[in-house]
């Protein structure tokens, strides 16, 4: 062979050298481009999942107050799942059940012929002027609710139902307000001024459509603020100083009861049956109304009398339509007698300590706070209506309040709760000075 010749066998071989470390360093880099790919997509993933669930995390609070106030039960598949999309018609539903707190309005609406998707909320809620057919009817009441409607709706409520007078001083600055009609933008306004809406935005972006955490929000905003939830005109406690520590066990409190009438113990006669005020109330409230009327008749009846004028008929056709048993004629003649011979008069109040409403494992019970003032008597003994059944139950002063856990049962063929009458000591929830005496 000549000088310098290289066999073909020996290029071959350096070749395949060649391309098996061209191959290793490709595969090499393969890999790591796949793993960097790898951990970019799971960045992305993790930080579109981050955003997402912090985005609706701030809700989950609403969400939970939702079940508490019974609203939960009120949508269209009985959750209130932050993440889901509301319907026209459910939206118009939500918000009539926040200002009535009923679950269904039929002792509110007249029946309806109309078929669609909650017909009889929206069909009453136009004849009030919240909503107009032309923005919900037949054919769109399962369209998508948008923002800016429910706050128009929210508006039309507080002014035209509660006859509030809104506030819609432009105290915010909203980059697109401009974008949105007169009654929007007072919409807007007045709700942000009420702390309706609370979240902090620069833009309303009522265009989009709304999901139940947004609704959420709203609605429990609404309901507290306007005291929606309670009976009557009694206002939700918002004082931090009168929070009870027991606050856990309550839907709310109220600012005119006291934190230590809260913090009284539950009666527990049925270990694992009790159902404390926090579980009772979502399920019940629509009869917290008649609860407080009968508890407060019956208890004033028996503290306001007068020796003077008292009569069993009159005292019995009083009481009779709020107690659960028949009424003992002997046992009350006995009193009336009592009353007569030892001239007694008396002047007092009573007050069911709303939301204290809940079932001791036996019968229900109702907290009720009574203030009563002695004005005549020969005797400080047994003053008080059923005081004759149990021995003698004494009296140290002419200023008594007591706290009671009356004791309500349900008839067979209705939820209404009716007195199930008995002795003030029997029932007594928290120990009274004024009470010196009880002999069997």
């Amino acid at each position: 062979m000549g000088e310098g010749f290289v066999p073909s066998y020996q290029d071959e071989e350096e070749r395949l050298k060649v391309r098996k470390e061209k191959d290793r360093k490709d595969r090499i880099k393969s890999i790591i481009i796949s793993v960097i790919a790898s951990i970019v997509a799971l960045g992305i993933i993790f930080l579109g999942y981050t955003i997402f669930n912090v985005d609706y995390s701030k809700y989950e609070k609403y969400e939970e107050k939702m079940d508490i106030y019974g609203f939960s039960k009120v949508y269209d598949n009985q959750k209130a799942n932050t993440k889901e999309k509301v319907t026209k018609s459910e939206a118009v539903k939500m918000i009539l059940s926040c200002l009535y707190n009923v679950s269904s309005i039929d002792g509110i609406a007249m029946p309806t012929e109309e078929t669609y998707s909650n017909a009889i909320w929206v069909e009453y809620a136009i004849k009030q002027g919240i909503v107009s057919r032309e923005e919900i009817n037949a054919s769109n009441a399962n369209d998508k609710v948008k923002y800016q409607e429910v706050l128009v709706w929210l508006y039309n409520i507080k002014a035209k139902v509660l006859n509030i007078e809104p506030d819609t001083t432009a105290n915010f600055n909203i980059k697109d307000i401009n974008a949105y009609n007169a009654d929007q933008k007072f919409a807007i306004y007045d709700l942000l001024n009420s702390q309706v809406i609370v979240e902090n935005f620069k833009r309303v972006d009522g265009n989009r459509r709304l999901y139940k955490g947004k609704l959420n929000e709203l609605i429990v905003n609404f309901a507290e603020e306007y005291n929606t939830i309670t009976v009557g005109n009694a206002k939700i406690n918002i004082n931090e100083d009168k929070i009870p520590e027991n606050s856990n066990m309550y839907p709310y409190t109220l600012a005119s009861v006291q934190k230590d009438v809260y913090e009284i113990p539950f009666k527990n006669n049925g270990n694992e049956g009790v159902i404390y005020p926090i579980d009772y109330y979502k399920d019940n409230k629509e009869y917290y109304g008649q609860i407080k009327t009968y508890v407060e008749n019956y208890y004033n009846t028996l503290l306001n009398i007068d020796y003077n004028s008292i009569k069993a008929g009159d005292f019995k056709r009083k009481i009779k339509k709020y107690v659960y048993d028949e009424i003992d004629d002997n046992k009350l003649s006995s009193y009336i007698e009592y009353v007569k011979n030892n001239h007694i008069k008396m002047s007092g109040k009573a007050a069911a300590q709303l939301p204290c409403v809940y079932f001791d494992g036996e019968n229900y019970r109702v907290r009720v706070k009574l203030e009563i003032k002695i004005e005549s008597s020969d005797t400080k003994d047994n003053l008080i209506y059923h005081d004759l059944e149990s021995g003698k139950t004494s009296y140290n002063s002419d200023l008594i309040t007591i706290c009671v856990d009356t004791i309500m049962q349900k008839t067979d063929s209705s939820e209404t709760l009716f007195i199930k009458e008995g002795t003030i000591n029997s029932i007594i929830s928290k120990t009274s000075s004024s009470i010196v005496s009880k002999e069997d």
